[in-house]
């Protein structure tokens, strides 16, 4: 067995022994192991989010003259390249939000085991369909912590961010969407932790 099948069935394991803890309710594993997961990974995502948000800060601030750079080397990429990296330099930050990158590399690849072990669990039992209303809370959640996290989040992706679980859910089935909603409650509860502490005074 590779190395991401045997995570992916370790995963689907501790679910499943969470559930029988809980009395055998499939559904409170999925929300009590994959809430437990995220919380904590909070210590880790926490110190990322806000070096994340210091430099879309900064990033915002220099917008500009981007734009400003960007028009007047439209023609010379060698010569707008050089530029672009002086200014972000100048303002103590890289081209790349590197905290973000490292808070996607940290979290996405255990959000997709997660996601593919509930989807084992759920075929063929209840939480294979009926994905509705655990989905619009999962949308809620997402839109709150996306909001929180950063209140300059524009708009479109704030539709998505509450679209998307919803519709994952009524396709994919309640056992997702209360995996979703778990995710995004500790996705909230690290958003509403952020808002609580000051950014970082360097990006």
């Amino acid at each position: 067995m590779d190395p991401w099948s045997w995570l992916v069935e370790a995963l689907a394991r501790a679910i499943t022994g969470t559930a029988n803890v809980l009395g055998g309710n499939l559904g409170a594993g999925t929300i009590a192991l994959t809430l437990a997961g995220r919380l904590a990974l909070i210590p880790i995502l926490l110190p990322l989010a806000r070096r994340s948000r210091s430099w879309r800060d900064v990033q915002r601030g220099i917008r500009p003259q981007v734009r400003e750079l960007n028009a007047r080397f439209k023609s010379d990429p060698a010569s707008l390249q050089h530029e672009l990296k002086a200014l972000y330099a100048q303002h103590g930050i890289s081209q790349v939000d590197g905290a973000g990158l490292l808070t996607a590399l940290v979290q996405v690849p255990l959000l997709i085991a997660f996601f593919q072990a509930v989807l084992r669990l759920s075929s063929g039992t209840a939480l294979a369909g009926g994905g509705l209303v655990p989905g619009l809370v999962a949308g809620t959640l997402s839109l709150l912590g996306s909001k929180l996290a950063d209140a300059s989040t524009p708009r479109p992706l704030l539709y998505l961010a509450a679209v998307l679980p919803v519709a994952m859910s009524v396709w994919l089935g309640s056992g997702t969407g209360l995996y979703l909603c778990a995710f995004y409650a500790g996705t909230l509860v690290q958003s509403l932790l952020q808002r609580r502490l000051p950014p970082v005074p360097g990006p």
